[in-house]
């Protein structure tokens, strides 16, 4: 991948059309609106927050268009947050109903932990990066740090200090234990907006413990990069493919962190590595390949989340050139 501006304005733009052709359920709608307000697109992000409002159910879910996650529309919340600074009132009350579907009416376990999946009772270290993010934006700094700690508690291996996938909070059976690289990512990527997100207003204490665990996750992913500067989908599982959505949404995270200095600079350049190791696999059209694929991610193709992720983390890396 060259460095020079104009080339990297070149990919920008092929990805962004590759994107846009897309279909995208809430999360992905999501990633994509965060890829337009880190790179000053605010007209894109406004115009897809307008269609998250326009989809809202009746439960508060922003962007609900089938998707059968409980929590997905909540990546939707800064796009529609921009909205409302706009003085959108409709949108100050999409946001406030997302915001109150985290708090009070998604279902959950007993100890308030958010499901991610209707009738599952199943916790995903995907839903870090939808809830915690959303909450912090909304002023809920409480509640964004006990969805943070119940899934870091029902999800983290210490023996690793990886994530593993799905776990049922109710008869602690692991649905799925794999180390999936991704679902690292997400968690890695969620935690590094967050508190980019709330800056000084996360306090100090928590803000402290969030960086380091973000760190140590950074380090244990890292850990298994493979020769080329890639990961495969179960990280420690050499048999399973290898996915460049995880490499970017891990160098997304370390470069949002040197950015806002909580990680050292020399984090930057396995960061760097893990990008364009994934870019360089763009095609003419603007297609990330060697990705996991939609829509079940469990075998290599193309994702809208990967497209996204390839913009976040090419902004991230303008932040700290």
């Amino acid at each position: 991948m060259s460095e020079s501006p104009a080339d990297r304005a070149e990919l920008r733009e092929r990805l962004w059309s590759a994107l846009l052709a897309m279909q995208r359920l809430a999360w992905e709608q999501g990633a994509a609106s965060q890829a337009a307000l880190d790179e000053g697109r605010l007209d894109l992000a406004r115009a897809i927050a307008r269609d998250a409002v326009t989809h809202q159910d009746a439960e508060g879910r922003l962007g609900a268009t089938g998707d059968s996650g409980l929590v997905n529309g909540g990546a939707l919340g800064e796009a529609v947050a921009l909205l409302a600074t706009d003085g959108d009132d409709e949108a100050a009350v999409a946001l406030e109903r997302q915001r109150w579907w985290f708090l009070r009416w998604s279902p959950r376990d007993d100890e308030g932990v958010v499901w991610h999946l209707r009738d599952s009772q199943e916790v995903w270290v995907d839903s870090i990066y939808m809830v915690v993010p959303l909450l912090i934006l909304t002023g809920d700094v409480a509640p964004a740090d006990m969805q943070y700690r119940m899934h870091r508690e029902h999800l983290w291996d210490e023996a690793t200090g990886l994530y593993r996938h799905r776990v049922n909070t109710v008869t602690g059976e692991r649905v799925r234990g794999a180390f999936w690289a991704s679902g690292n990512g997400w968690a890695a990527a969620g935690i590094a907006r967050a508190l980019r997100i709330g800056g000084d207003g996360v306090p100090t204490d928590m803000r402290g413990r969030w960086q380091a665990q973000t760190r140590g996750l950074v380090d244990a992913v890292a850990a298994w990069e493979t020769p080329d500067g890639r990961f495969h989908n179960v990280l420690n599982d050499p048999a399973t493919f290898t996915d460049g959505t995880a490499g970017l949404m891990l160098a997304y995270a370390a470069l949002t962190g040197v950015a806002d200095g909580w990680l050292p600079s020399t984090y930057a350049d396995s960061a760097r590595r893990w990008m364009i190791s994934a870019l360089a696999l763009v095609d003419a059209a603007g297609v990330l390949r060697g990705v996991a694929g939609a829509s079940s991610f469990d075998r290599e193709g193309t994702s809208a989340e990967a497209q996204a992720f390839a913009l976040l983390a090419l902004t991230a890396s303008d932040a700290v050139i």
